[in-house]
């Protein structure tokens, strides 16, 4: 009865997999030697038609990248099979989904209650899912529309849209960018090339950024960032500037130079072509003969140093000529040339001026201070400033220039430039030095100031100050008020003009009143003053006189007062009664017993009769006079 029908041993009958043919009677017989027995059975086999339940049209959205799982439940009798049409036209069963021939049905699963499963959505899945199940009695089917949904790149913003950097070193430019799909990264170069991918001076890394090595001047320039999906795209532009800086030749040099240099013959010579730059310059040396060599080199008599030196050995006549050195980066070239003579004698330093030398300048002045030298080779200038610093044509100072003869440039001199300077020649046969005292020129000032009308008594020693200061050291003179200029430390008349400006007017009158004009000058400038001095004098007046007469004994004494005021301070003088003269300033000579005192009293000691008559006082200065008349009679 085939495989489906089954007769168990104790009469039970097993139908596999029903179907409608299998609707009918069925007889039962039990039968033995005794006997028989029947039973009649009727089977029948409901039947329905295979039906999808919660049968709608469906719309679905699933983010891109993420898995779709879309349910087909079926109800059916027989039960139905079930199987679904893809957008691309392929259907998948269980037959199907158990091939693994198929590639692409490998990323499908169909659960038995009919759920398709799908790993990955990407654009090619969206579309229609039809769901269809069937069984002998009919066929049902159910529609699901798949949208697959996708974000349009966004590139992050960056910390650094543009970028400046040396040229030689390596620089990384920033583009991470999100989107669904995951967005494609792609750089469009300065040179309008795209690249996606690394290479040897590219390096694209995962996250999108791209690293650019070894950088070079021809590297500046605009990076666009391009990250592109299904979904559209999305571009940054990034600014690159490479700063490279030409190669500078022994600290100086730069572009195109020409040197002169000279050698001793047989001797060794080496010339200097140190050169920096960035990124680090390549040296190459090319000879007289057109031959090129590059640092390092090691020949039998040339050799080229890896820092550029150019080294000589055994100099011979037929070495003179131009030796090129050429220093070469992405920053440019710079070429020193060398116009070499080889020569027989060696000369020590000889300064063309032997002498030591004072220079004066002035403040906000550009100061020259000569050094010039010969000798063979050229012997190098050192100049030793006034604070102990050595200065030589290598080295870069705000303020101070050495020219190529060994020239000294101080650019706007102030006083702190003065002091001592040594200018230094050495060579390998000598050694030589000098001295230059330089002076930074101060405009003269005037320390003393007057303070107003000086007044000065008439006759007495008059002082006028004129204190100065400044560099040179400056000179006074003082014009008085008749005129009279006095220009140097001097004795003159009653004047005395002292080496530090003080001027002394002895034995004042009135003639010596009104402005006195001190001048200090020198190669800065001049200041003055003015000083205004009045001269003090009035004529004698007698405050204290003898009396008219005065009557006395002899042998007695007496004393005559004449006391007087008076500037200049008065001459005081006694006429006797014999006519002749007693005077303060020592005219005259006193006769008898006369005795005048300084202050004009006039002691008579041992009165006689021969001492009785008239006697005068008189009060003198050079602007009058004034006079007291007394009578002595002695009885």
């Amino acid at each position: 009865m085939g495989n489906r029908i089954l007769v168990l041993p104790n009469g039970t009958l097993i139908i596999d997999v029903v179907s409608e043919k299998d609707a009918g009677d069925y007889l039962c017989v039990a039968r033995n030697k005794i006997g028989d027995d029947l039973l009649l059975m009727k089977v029948i086999v409901t039947m329905k038609p295979a039906k999808i339940e919660y049968k709608q049209y469906v719309q679905k959205q699933v983010p891109f990248g993420k898995d779709l799982k879309v349910d087909c439940r079926a109800s059916g009798a027989p039960e139905p099979e079930i199987t679904w049409g893809l957008p691309d036209g392929t259907v998948v069963n269980s037959v199907l989904q158990a091939d693994d021939s198929g590639r692409r049905s490998r990323r499908y699963v169909l659960f038995d209650n009919g759920t398709l499963y799908l790993n990955k959505v990407g654009m090619t899945e969206e579309g229609d899912y039809t769901c269809y199940a069937e069984n002998t009695l009919g066929k049902d089917e159910m529609t699901v529309h798949i949208t697959v949904v996708t974000a349009a790149p966004r590139i992050r913003r960056p910390s650094a849209m543009f970028l400046k950097l040396k040229a030689g070193g390596n620089v990384t430019v920033e583009c991470e960018a999100i989107g669904e799909p995951k967005p494609k990264i792609m750089w469009l170069l300065p040179s309008n090339d795209m690249i996606a991918a690394s290479s040897d001076r590219y390096l694209v890394h995962v996250n999108g950024s791209l690293t650019i090595k070894n950088v070079k001047l021809s590297d500046s320039g605009e990076y666009v960032c391009i990250a592109r999906n299904s979904a559209g795209d999305d571009t940054k532009v990034f600014k690159l500037v490479v700063d490279g800086n030409p190669p500078i030749i022994n600290g100086k040099y730069r572009n195109k130079t020409i040197v002169q240099d000279n050698a001793v013959k047989h001797s060794r010579k080496l010339i200097d072509c140190k050169a920096e730059g960035s990124p680090p310059p390549q040296i190459m040396w090319i000879m007289p003969d057109n031959v090129y060599l590059t640092a390092p080199y090691y020949g039998s008599r040339v050799v080229v140093h890896k820092n550029g030196t150019f080294e000589i050995r055994n100099v011979r006549a037929t070495d003179s000529g131009e030796f090129v050195c050429v220093a070469r980066n992405d920053g440019g070239e710079t070429v020193m040339v060398v116009q070499l003579e080889v020569i027989n004698v060696l000369r020590r330093p000889m300064f063309k001026n032997p002498f030591n030398e004072k220079i004066l300048t002035s403040i906000g002045k550009t100061t020259i201070l000569n050094c010039s030298v010969t000798g063979y080779p050229p012997p190098e200038i050192i100049w030793l400033l006034p604070n102990g610093t050595r200065f030589t044509n290598t080295q870069r100072m705000s303020r101070y220039h050495m020219g190529s003869d060994g020239t000294l440039i101080i650019y706007s001199s102030n006083k702190d430039d003065a002091g001592k300077y040594r200018c230094a020649a050495r060579n390998k046969v000598g050694y030589i030095e000098k001295l230059i005292i330089l002076e930074v020129g101060q405009k003269p000032y005037i320390l003393t100031q007057p303070k107003g009308l000086i007044r000065s008594i008439s006759g007495e020693t008059l002082f006028l100050h004129c204190l100065s200061d400044g560099i040179p050291k400056p000179i006074v003179t003082w014009s008085v008020p008749g005129g009279y200029v006095l220009s140097r430390p001097q004795v003159n008349g009653k004047y005395i003009l002292y080496d530090n400006g003080t001027l002394i007017v002895r034995e004042t009158s009135i003639h010596d009143r009104g402005n006195y004009l001190c001048r200090a000058q020198n190669e800065g400038g001049e200041a003055s003053i003015t000083v205004p001095v009045i001269i003090i004098a009035y004529p004698p007046r007698i405050t204290h006189g003898p009396p008219q007469s005065v009557r006395t004994r002899v042998g007695s004494s007496v004393h005559l007062n004449c006391i007087a005021i008076g500037i200049p301070k008065p001459e005081i003088s006694w006429e006797l009664p014999d006519h002749s003269v007693l005077s303060t300033a020592g005219k005259g000579r006193p006769i008898g017993s006369e005795l005048l005192h300084p202050q004009g009293t006039l002691v008579i000691q041992k009165l006689s009769i021969l001492d009785s008559g008239t006697y005068k006082c008189f009060a003198k200065n050079h602007l009058g006079s004034d006079s007291r008349i007394t009578h002595i009679q002695v009885g």
